[in-house]
């Protein structure tokens, strides 16, 4: 493997990647849902939501008035 082949060298790319965040707050405004996926918010009213297990599990979560 070459410098310019790895995750880090100079021909890295990382726009050639998937944002997983990005695409799941996209799904989340199609189906007409706030798009908060990981934005850290521990006080989550959408208990509906598909992405909520994984959202809250993900990352370090902070209560409303701690953000």
């Amino acid at each position: 493997m070459t410098a310019s082949s790895s995750k880090t060298g100079p021909g890295f790319n990382k726009k050639s990647f998937l944002d997983i965040t990005t695409l799941i707050r996209s799904i989340q405004r199609a189906e007409g849902n706030t798009d908060c996926f990981q934005k850290g918010i521990i006080d989550c009213d959408q208990v509906e939501c598909k992405w909520r297990s994984l959202c809250l599990e993900a990352q370090p979560v902070l209560r409303k008035n701690e953000a």
